[in-house]
């Protein structure tokens, strides 16, 4: 049998071995808490950047992004392990042992952003998102009522809300611009409902056009309905003064010439629906006295937001907020109740990510260590 020096230095080194060998396994470990914990902070980020752009639109100044390149961690283990001992010849119970063991761990993250700028960006920010991409995302399951009711600007002379309307001079003639923003609203949230409805339903179908002349689609309109989808397609071909002779109209987007059998879907571009939906943003009364936001929202004759997207604002950060950014010392954020708006906002971040080009390589590049 061994002397108790021995054995407890056999046990000593066992344990350190198997401390420090364990340290080896903790680079595989990392990988998947690591993984999803940088994506779901750059995907945060991407969603408050977004917002905070929004917010900014509604103070009249221009958004800007930034857009995370890459991320490299690096991983650093140091161990260490020393035994010292002592024994007395005559006397076993002089015996001394001691043991020490350090482990050290060190993570370097360096996360490099880059500005998103320059000629391209700009030009897809301001070119009309194009139509096929609209009813694309309604074919493929997607629900696209608020999409289409802020993505799309005209149907034939059916014109949406403005999203920057100038005020003429006059009170008079201030109201009386009113009026027609809420009519042209009513008129073209009731042309989109009865489209939806239709297309629902299978009365109207969009498809691809078959002489390859136009990337558009056409709009096909159905003979065989009941009496309820009857009176809908009267309603909807009066409101858009459709000829009741064709039942297959081809998309176009001008408004000059167009033919009996043409209907014109005019869509607006990225930065135009960003500017309609900020008006959905609340902003402090003090803010709006001072000039520095735009005022009240916009409602209609029933008191109701005309804008399907409401940011509000408080003082304090909200605990419950589905999404909340800081901006001029006040807190804006989404209600994590307020399904509409945060459809919404889901919207716009896909079609930010379809229009958005890659970051340009020659493009100033910010490289941070966050650890």
């Amino acid at each position: 049998m061994l002397p108790s020096f021995q054995r407890n230095s056999c046990a000593l080194v066992i344990l350190l071995a198997l401390v420090l060998s364990g340290c080896t396994a903790l680079g595989p470990r990392t990988v998947p808490a690591d993984r999803f914990d940088y994506n779901e902070a750059i995907a945060d980020s991407s969603r408050q950047q977004m917002l905070l752009n929004l917010v900014r639109m509604q103070y009249w100044d221009f958004p800007s992004f930034l857009a995370v390149s890459s991320v490299i961690t690096s991983y650093t283990y140091e161990g260490g392990a020393g035994i010292s001992g002592d024994t007395g010849f005559n006397d076993p119970n002089a015996d001394k042992l001691s043991a020490n063991a350090n482990i050290h761990y060190t993570e370097r993250p360096t996360i490099t952003y880059t500005p998103i700028s320059g000629h391209e960006f700009i030009r897809r920010m301001l070119v009309p998102i194009p139509v096929r991409t609209l009813f694309a995302m309604a074919q493929s399951g997607w629900t696209v009522d608020l999409l289409l009711l802020t993505a799309i600007h005209r149907i034939n002379d059916v014109e949406n809300l403005s999203f920057a309307t100038i005020p003429p001079p006059g009170e008079i003639e201030l109201n009386s611009q009113r009026r027609r923003d809420l009519e042209n609203a009513g008129r073209f949230q009731r042309v989109i409902h009865l489209l939806l409805t239709l297309e629902d339903e299978g009365v109207i179908e969009f498809q691809e056009q078959t002489d390859k002349k136009s990337r558009l689609p056409a709009m096909v309109i159905s003979r065989h309905l009941n009496a309820k989808q009857r009176k809908q397609v009267r309603e909807f071909r009066a409101l858009l003064k459709l000829d009741p002779r064709y039942d297959v109209f081809r998309v176009t987007t001008r408004m000059t010439r167009r033919k009996p059998d043409e209907i014109t879907i005019q869509s607006r571009s990225l930065l135009a629906i960003m500017a309609f939906i900020s008006k959905g943003v609340d902003t402090p009364l003090e803010h709006q006295k001072k000039g520095w936001s735009a005022n009240e929202p916009i409602l209609n004759k029933k008191g109701r937001r005309i804008i399907p997207f409401h940011v509000r604002v408080a003082r304090k950060r909200p605990e419950d907020a589905y999404l909340a950014v800081k901006y001029k010392g006040y807190w804006f954020y989404i209600d994590p109740r307020d399904r509409q708006s945060k459809r919404l906002f889901n919207y716009l971040l896909a079609l930010f990510q379809l229009q958005a080009p890659a970051p340009d390589s020659s493009a100033p590049v910010v490289t941070l260590p966050a650890g």
